[in-house]
This record gives C-alpha cells, sequence and structure tokens, in this order.
C-alpha cells in the first residue's frame, strides 16, 4: 500500500513518514509540502491513502485540491484545523477521514489507514461532533467534560452504532475494556445503559438548560 503525506511543516511531515514506515500494510511513503507538489506526486505515484493538511500557505489549500485527490485515493485529512465548517466541507467533498494533530500515535495512524483502506470512515472527537450533532454545526458535546477523553472517543464511537467488538478493533482494546468504559462513564452522566447513554450523547443538555 502506497501512503502519501502532505504537510507544509517538516516536523510534522517527517514524524508522520517515520510512524508509516514502521506499519506493515505501507510499503512505500511518498511526501510533498504544497498543494501543488501533492497533485504532482499523486499524478506520478497513484497512492491508496492520502494524510492531507488543510492550511499550506502561500498556496493552494488542502480542501481546495481534495476533491481531485479524492477520485482515485482515500484521503484522511490530518490537520491542526478544528473548525467545525472546515470539517463538514472536508467530508462534503469526499475526504474519508478527519483526524487532529496531537491525538494520534502508530496504532491510531495504522488503525485510521486501515479502517479507511476497507471502506470506513474515519473521524476524530471533533468531526464525531459534527457528525453527530448537525444541528449545532459542531458546538462541543458538554457531556464529554464529565468523562475521560477514551470514554468519549468511545461513546462516539457507539453512537454512530458500532457493536463493542467493531470498537474493541479500532481501537486496538479488547472488548472487555470497551465495555469497562462505557460502564465507567454511564455514571457520570447519568444514565444506566447504553442505550441511554447513546441518546443522551447524541441529544446532550444545552448550557441554558
Amino acid at each position: 500500500m502506497k501512503v502519501m503525506v502532505v504537510d507544509d511543516n517538516a516536523i510534522v511531515r517527517l514524524g508522520l513518514q517515520s510512524v508509516l514506515q514502521r506499519i506493515e500494510a505501507v510499503h512505500e511513503v511518498i511526501a510533498a509540502d504544497s498543494a501543488f507538489s501533492a497533485l504532482e506526486a499523486y499524478h506520478a505515484h497513484s497512492p491508496d491513502i492520502i494524510l492531507l493538511d488543510i492550511s499550506m500557505p502561500p498556496g493552494r489549500s488542502g480542501l481546495e485540491i481534495l476533491p481531485e485527490l479524492a477520485r482515485d485515493a482515500s484521503v484522511i485529512m490530518l490537520t491542526s484545523n478544528r473548525d467545525p465548517h472546515c470539517i463538514r466541507e472536508a467530508l462534503d467533498a469526499g475526504a474519508r477521514g478527519y483526524l487532529v494533530h496531537g491525538q494520534l500515535g502508530i496504532n491510531e495512524v495504522a488503525g485510521a489507514i486501515e479502517t479507511c483502506r476497507s471502506g470506513g470512515l474515519v473521524l476524530g472527537r471533533e468531526a464525531a461532533d459534527v457528525m453527530l450533532n448537525p444541528s449545532t454545526q459542531g458546538a462541543p458535546n458538554p457531556l464529554r467534560d464529565q468523562v475521560s477523553d477514551r470514554e468519549a472517543e468511545i461513546l462516539d464511537l457507539a453512537a454512530t452504532g458500532m457493536s463493542n467488538t467493531r470498537i474493541a478493533q479500532q481501537l486496538f482494546l479488547s472488548e472487555r475494556t470497551v465495555k469497562n468504559y462505557l460502564n465507567s462513564a454511564y455514571p457520570k452522566i447519568r444514565v444506566h445503559s447504553r442505550a441511554e447513554a447513546v441518546a443522551l450523547w447524541l441529544s446532550p443538555p444545552r448550557s441554558n438548560q
């Protein structure tokens, strides 16, 4: 599998290259530092997966070239941009995932690539909020402040309809660990079951309530 990294920040680019080279399924890593070089590399190498930044001044942005890249490759936005409108625009334009820097280790990157490769959608916490709460245009879920980051991540996935087995596979955890995280989260958000938790997570109380 060929993976291309597109980021104007050399430190980020080299770091991702290092991580990707340690993933067994990745046979070739291609790097680009601008929209122009990304398009050149895309046509020259035909990557399977592309990790694409958004802001790459002074040229075109990742969002501008996304539709062309997404024609024959699976594109995961990997950026520091948390803006809900950018998230929605990227997913509407064909991105197969949206992840924010600083939340990923080698297991997370490998899992994201495998999920994307098999046709799945890869969403970080911010993107999951946008998808789960379109009417609020990505307003943060206030329930997140009441649970741990991992519990929130698992609740996000549960709210998309994923089973504990699927969640465990995606996050490289055991099913028992997933269940333990859910059971730990329930009293924090004052529910008693998975069904109650998902319903509340999808329609959380807002600050005026």
